[in-house]
């Protein structure tokens, strides 16, 4: 079958905002180390690892969970959970295995009504402060990295700040984030990110 001239620019055109969209454009000269790891889950579906980029006061964070779909990570402002003023600052990403591309999302949500957090992970953020490395599947891995400021200046990201910190993590068995998560999860750890 032949394309028309007008049909491959469309096609073009789509995979092109999607792929803007999915993922947002940065360029990072360098390939980090991951020099910390924390086991989220105790049942090993879920791992965080980052590294303090110092010269650029931002951390690069890579998850690997055992699903197929999207996976989330929230840090907590430290009020925990159901307190007025609660919030927690998320990532939802992931690959799409049928697109064979990767995609973030950058979330927040109101932690002081449990009640009320959305099914894929709160609200989309006003403005974007995370940004996808890299995403891959290896069976029965899905793997991404991402790199973000440790303080955005952003008043619904929260700073990531030395001693102990809430990190809430979920994950799904699709691709598309507006599908609740996994009947398993969420859950949550303390996780310090870097010393006093």
């Amino acid at each position: 079958m032949k394309l028309s001239t007008l049909s491959f620019a469309v096609i073009a055109i789509f995979m092109a905002s999607y792929c803007c969209f999915a993922v947002p454009a940065r360029s990072f000269k360098d390939d980090v180390v991951m020099e910390n790891e924390q086991v989220l889950d105790p049942s090993g579906p879920m791992i965080l690892r980052w590294t303090i980029i110092n010269e650029t006061a931002e951390i690069e964070f890579e998850v690997q969970t055992n699903c197929t779909g999207w996976m989330g990570v929230s840090f907590g402002n430290g009020l925990g959970f159901g307190r007025p003023g609660a919030q927690g600052d998320g990532m939802l990403g992931g690959y799409d295995d049928e697109l064979g591309i990767g995609y973030i999302e950058d979330r927040w949500m109101d932690l002081s009504v449990l009640s009320e957090i959305k099914p894929g992970g709160g609200e989309f953020d006003d403005h974007v402060d995370v940004f996808l490395k890299s995403a891959t599947y290896q069976e029965p891995w899905t793997i991404i990295r991402y790199r973000r400021s440790i303080d955005t200046g952003d008043s619904q990201d929260v700073v990531i700040r030395p001693g102990p910190m809430l990190v809430i993590w979920t994950y799904a068995d699709s691709d598309n984030t507006s599908i609740p998560h996994h009947p398993d999860t969420p859950g949550s750890s303390q996780v310090t990110f870097f010393d006093l």
